[in-house]
């Protein structure tokens, strides 16, 4: 509430409810010293969601063509970086001025942020789409940048006041700002032609100090920097995975996003095998061609035990892809494999079988590769995609199948999740892919 001058009426600033439906309430925004009064937010009764219409702040707007933030999935607790209340004006906060700046320049109309949901910008639509992980890594990233920046512009405005008045001003303290490595390799590619000469010697300088600290290289440090660094990393997979799992449409380009997960993250493998297991080789040839150079065989994954060196055949479909027929083939009950099931397994014994006959030929008799009765394994369909009479059917028809193993994309997330479990004692959320206390 702005304050009143002595004798005068003070402006009213305030959000209240204009109307209430059975589906939703909506909340309007009045501020009567600058003659405004408009929809500020909608709150629907009977779904989780929320949309709030960024409303001017002293006057003036935020923004060049938003007009709406959706929210869903949240229960009414909004994520990080988005103000919940009136009083700056709805969107996102403070720190995500840059982002702000940026939409500003681009045909965005709406932003949707999901808590389980995807991350896309469609120009088309004007929507830009952020699931909840999302919007906090930006707000985590630029909140530092931004702390990083205020500590160096200080230290800077010290520095040139204590050359000018050296008596009056003391010199700035040398002073590390936690996060700045962090924030400084976030665009790094993990090659070393990145780095010049001046970066290389400030690495090796740091770590000749480190190495004189006592204990910072001690066993129970690096296991436990190790641990960290594992978990992170199993949570970055999750993550990844629940973005893929989120997408709707199946094409052989979101066939080939899996395959790129799954060589990016080749050891979910040996969660897959329960032993000792390497990346092989992808896409790998497998023998079948004709006189002619044609109809090669291709395996999406060739996997290799390190300790037999026996391989292992592996085909990567879609989470979209069928499992039964949509149809029963009798009763309500009965429901045959998909065509894409049947012709992925046909698919797999196919290139099995061309490997074995054909295995010196492939090797050239000076490979270390070996196939003793290889195991062949597809990933495919979602088993949460079907209905209690189909997972039955599906069930009967994946035990009866001996030679080919299936396994299902919700499978591998929860053997991934359980993983993080035994690592950290904590559980992935559904959905999310973000770790929470076990209770």
């Amino acid at each position: 509430m702005a304050k009143a001058t002595k004798g005068a009426t003070a402006p009213v600033t305030e959000e209240y409810l204009k109307r209430k439906s059975a589906t939703k309430e909506v909340y309007y925004f009045r501020d009567h010293e600058f003659a405004v009064d408009q929809k500020s937010r909608e709150v629907y009764t009977k779904v989780d969601k929320e949309v709030h219409y960024p409303t001017p702040y002293r006057g003036s707007s935020k923004y060049t063509h938003i007009t709406q933030f959706t929210y869903l999935g949240f229960d009414t607790r909004l994520p990080k970086g988005v103000y919940k209340k009136f009083t700056y004006g709805y969107g996102f906060t403070k720190p995500l001025w840059p982002l702000i700046a940026y939409l500003n320049t681009q045909p965005i109309s709406e932003v949707v942020i999901e808590k389980k949901g995807i991350d896309k910008m469609d120009m088309d639509a004007g929507i830009l789409y952020l699931s909840e992980p999302t919007l906090e890594h930006i707000y985590d990233t630029f909140s530092v940048l931004n702390g990083k920046h205020k500590a160096e512009t200080d230290a800077a405005l010290l520095q040139l006041l204590h050359g000018l008045f050296p008596k009056e001003v003391g010199a700035p303290a040398q002073k590390y700002n936690p996060g700045s490595i962090a924030t400084s390799l976030l665009h790094w590619a993990n090659s070393l032609a990145e780095f010049n000469d001046k970066d290389r010697q400030a690495i090796k300088d740091l770590f000749d100090k480190l190495t004189l600290l006592p204990d910072f290289f001690a066993a129970t440090n690096m296991e436990r920097t190790r641990e960290v660094l594992d978990n992170a990393f199993i949570g970055d997979a999750l993550r990844e995975f629940a973005t893929l799992q989120a997408k709707s449409t199946d094409s052989e380009n979101l066939e080939k996003q899996w395959q790129a997960f799954l060589k990016k993250h080749s050891w979910i493998f040996t969660t897959l095998f329960a032993q000792p297991i390497i990346l092989h080789k992808d896409e790998a040839y497998v023998g079948g061609k004709t006189l002619d150079n044609r109809n090669g065989k291709y395996n999406d994954f060739l996997i290799q035990s390190q300790l037999t060196n026996n391989v292992s055949f592996v085909e990567i479909k879609t989470h979209l892809t069928s499992l039964v027929e949509n149809r029963p083939y009798r009763g309500n009950d009965v429901f045959p494999a998909s065509k894409e099931l049947s012709g992925c397994i046909g698919q797999v014994l196919n290139q099995r079988d061309n490997f074995q006959k054909e295995y010196y030929t492939i090797t050239r008799g000076g490979h270390t590769a070996q196939s003793f009765n290889s195991r062949a394994l597809i990933v495919i369909g979602n088993i949460a995609a079907l209905t209690e009479q189909q997972r039955g059917a599906f069930e009967l028809f994946r035990s009866n199948s001996r030679d080919v193993e299936i396994l299902t994309f919700d499978e591998l997330e929860m053997k991934i999740k359980s993983l993080l479990q035994i690592t950290t004692g904590m559980i992935a959320s559904k959905g999310t892919s973000r770790p929470r206390k076990k209770k």
